[in-house]
């Protein structure tokens, strides 16, 4: 309504429903308390008086009058016109209802206050004032009217107002007056007060509320996995960088004990309560993800606080550092593989001298004239013998040097695909061993073709080593923006965590033939290009070998 501060003018939303509910209680109300009503005349008179007909009138006319509400309501919506319209003609019906039964004896005046009260709730200060005026000013000028005989009684009583002495009647509308007042002033300022409340308290949960999505918005982009854990070890928060740490979703662990995620931290969360409470507690360790690859995770947990300082749960706040642990595997392998190059070089050249110095001599020897067969024999074996030996030193001085002059771009699926095809003809895997490849096409690097076909031979022929009768052997590659990887996956014995950290050093072997120098020989090729290889195993489940290598595009097949 104009002219109405809008500071004290509820929401249309709180208007909307405060409305409902007034129209709802009126019927209500008048339903029961004016069928009361008639229902004690009834049995007191036992026919049907006049006042009793008005007051079935006044019921049909509430239930009218509020199914005009409901259509207005539903046309034009809440509005403070639409209050004041409805505790306005409340007002005129409480008045008449005092005046048909029984005027200034009627037991119905206490319902101006009533009125008054949702006046208060509905329109505050000013519109509360409002109605105590009208109120005051109908019950004033009705009983005025009547008391000088201007209005006539709607019925005759043994005792009318004339009856009454002049200061009773000054007296009980002096009284009706200062009531109305005095609980229009006492209830809107109640009103007022809850409404300020509820406005500060809307306000602080308006700032809660986005306090919590900026706290959940800072919990769920940070990079690091972040839980917390309730005081019976139940996970309670779960963002989004431990979701792909682990491999499981919020939904699957929220709810649930740490130990369905991470089972060997839970030691250590049980372990570590008294080192807690002097600071954060570190500690790496393996873990299993959701898919049963292994990883390395780092964390830090410390005591989950509430503002007094009472403990409340644990927060654990921890990143995968398989990456990093493989980095630093594969930095201290090239370390010491750089050591054991060396010698092996020195130890090449002083084997290649002394075998072309013997296979020569024994060539010669075998030209002459009077070799007995079984000397003839002898030779053979020495022969093969010197250039098994030459092969060893071979691969001494690969492993020790892996450089080449003959670097050129290598499209990899075609490099490959020789290679599975010489191996695919070999007589000794072709009946036991099913190689299965899916190559990406048009995919280059640079590197000597030779160094790719003996890494790709070597893995191949690791994979089929392993297998033991028939199997599987899974030859993938794919790229990156500028990395490529090649994997050969086989479904052989697996290996050990103990095996998989020595199977790069020279001369290891759990074959019962072999030098140990093949994986070598691959991960010194591969670190010459600037490539690495990744290898993930478990005994009984296969091996995955993943050589990385740097992507090159060459000018003709860019877009």
């Amino acid at each position: 309504m104009a002219g109405v501060d809008p500071k004290e003018q509820p929401s249309k939303d709180v208007l909307f429903r405060r409305l409902q509910w007034l129209m709802f209680w009126r019927v209500i109300f008048v339903t029961v308390l004016l069928g009361s009503s008639i229902l004690v005349q009834f049995k007191d008179r036992g026919s049907l008086a006049p006042p009793l007909l008005v007051l079935y009138g006044l019921i049909a006319a509430v239930y009218l009058l509020t199914f005009a509400y409901i259509i207005v309501f539903k046309r034009l919506g809440p509005s403070l016109r639409f209050a004041y319209v409805q505790i306005g003609l409340d007002t005129l019906f409480v008045s008449f209802l005092i005046y048909v039964t029984g005027s200034i004896d009627s037991v119905f005046s206490f319902l101006y206050l009533v009125v008054i009260v949702y006046a208060c709730i509905f329109l505050y200060k000013k519109g509360s004032m409002i109605t105590a005026t009208l109120c005051s000013v109908q019950y004033g000028v009705m009983m005025d009217l009547e008391y000088y005989g201007i209005l006539k009684p709607f019925y005759d009583s043994a005792l009318s107002i004339q009856d009454h002495e002049g200061s009773y009647v000054f007296y009980k509308i002096l009284m009706t007056m200062v009531a109305c007042f005095l609980v229009a002033f006492l209830g809107s300022s109640l009103a007022q007060q809850t409404l300020r409340t509820e406005k500060e308290l809307q306000a602080k949960q308006k700032d809660l509320e986005q306090l919590e999505a900026v706290s959940g918005s800072i919990i769920h982009s940070i990079d690091s996995g972040l839980l917390t854990l309730n005081s019976g070890g139940i996970i309670s928060t779960f963002n989004r960088a431990a979701e792909e740490i682990s491999g499981f979703d919020r939904e699957e662990v929220l709810g649930r004990p740490l130990a369905n995620i991470f089972p060997d931290v839970v030691e250590h969360v049980t372990s570590s309560d008294a080192s807690l409470k002097k600071g954060p507690y570190r500690y790496e360790m393996e873990f299993t993800k959701k898919d049963g690859s292994m990883g390395y995770l780092g964390f830090s947990m410390s005591l989950l606080k509430e503002p007094d300082g009472k403990s409340i749960g644990n927060l654990l706040i921890f990143q995968d550092l398989t990456a990093f642990k493989n980095m630093e595997d594969h930095v201290k392998r090239v370390e010491k593989l750089a050591a054991v190059g060396e010698m092996a070089a020195g130890i090449a050249h002083e084997m290649k001298n002394p075998l072309a110095s013997m296979s020569g001599s024994i060539q010669l020897l075998k030209k002459g004239v009077d070799i007995t067969p079984v000397a003839n024999k002898l030779m053979d074996i020495v022969l093969r013998e010197t250039d098994r030996l030459n092969a060893l030193a071979n691969d001494f001085l690969l492993f020790a040097r892996p450089t080449s002059d003959n670097i050129a771009p290598v499209e990899l699926s075609s490099a490959v695909e020789d290679t599975l095809e010489l191996f695919r003809k070999n007589g000794i895997w072709q009946n036991r061993i099913t190689v299965v490849q899916d190559l990406a096409p048009e995919v280059w690097t640079e590197m000597d073709s030779k160094h790719t076909h003996q890494i790709m031979w070597n893995l191949l022929l690791n994979a089929a080593e392993a297998i033991e009768g028939r199997g599987t052997i899974q030859v993938s590659s794919k790229a990156s923006e500028d990395m490529v990887q090649v994997t050969v996956k086989d479904d052989g014995c697996g290996m050990s965590n103990d095996t998989i950290a020595k199977i790069f050093d020279p001369f290891f072997t759990t074959k019962s033939h072999g030098t140990g120098l093949g994986l070598s020989v691959v991960y010194r090729l591969l670190e010459s290009y600037n490539g690495r290889m990744d290898v993930q195993s478990q005994q009984g489940q296969g091996s995955t070998f993943t050589a990385y290598l740097k992507r090159i595009d060459l000018p003709g097949l860019l877009p």
